[in-house]
């Protein structure tokens, strides 16, 4: 009996564990993502730049 309710305990455990992980993953993703995003957008501005530079000098 008490093996049981040892093993229930220890399932209910490591779920919760595995949800607060998964949890910490998906908002260390969403950052990452959103750091690509804006880092895009900043090569593509300077890009555009450096076009009108290249522009200019000719």
């Amino acid at each position: 009996m008490y093996a049981f309710i040892f093993a229930l305990l220890l399932m209910v455990f490591q779920y919760v564990n595995s949800k607060n992980i998964f949890e910490s993953y998906q908002d260390k993703m969403n950052k990452h993502i959103e750091k690509e995003r804006v880092l895009k957008d900043s090569i593509k501005k300077l890009n555009i730049q450096l076009d009108k530079f290249r522009m200019q000098s000719q």
